[in-house]
C-alpha cells in the first residue's frame, strides 16, 4: 500500500510540475503578441517589428505577421514587410487587419 501510495504522490507531483512549466511558456509568447500590437497601435513600430518578430518566430500567426508587414512598411523598409505579407498570405489568404489574432 505504502508503495502504491508513493507512486501515486511521485506521479502527482511530476504532472503539476509538467504543468507549470508549460504554463510559464505560453504566456510568454502571447505577452511579446500583446507588447507588439501595443506598440503598434502607439505608432512605436521598431518596438513592434521586435515583438511581433519574436512572437512570429515562436507561433507563425497570419494576423501577427501581417501587422509585422505594415510596420516594416512603416519604417520603409519595403524588402521585410513585402516578406511578411507573403508569410501572412501563406497561412490565410484572407488576412485582414479586422481578422484579429488567430
Amino acid at each position: 500500500m505504502k508503495l502504491l501510495l508513493k507512486k501515486w504522490f511521485q506521479s502527482t507531483v511530476f504532472c503539476i510540475a509538467a504543468l507549470l512549466l508549460t504554463a510559464s511558456v505560453l504566456p510568454a509568447q502571447d505577452l511579446s503578441y500583446e507588447k507588439g500590437t501595443d506598440a503598434y497601435a502607439k505608432k512605436d513600430y521598431g518596438t513592434a517589428v521586435k515583438y511581433l518578430r519574436e512572437y512570429v518566430e515562436k507561433k507563425p500567426n497570419a494576423h501577427a505577421y501581417y501587422l509585422l508587414g505594415y510596420a516594416y512598411y512603416k519604417l520603409n523598409n519595403h524588402p521585410e514587410s513585402m516578406s511578411a505579407f507573403k508569410e501572412a498570405y501563406a497561412l490565410d489568404p484572407g488576412v485582414s487587419p479586422w481578422s484579429g489574432k488567430q
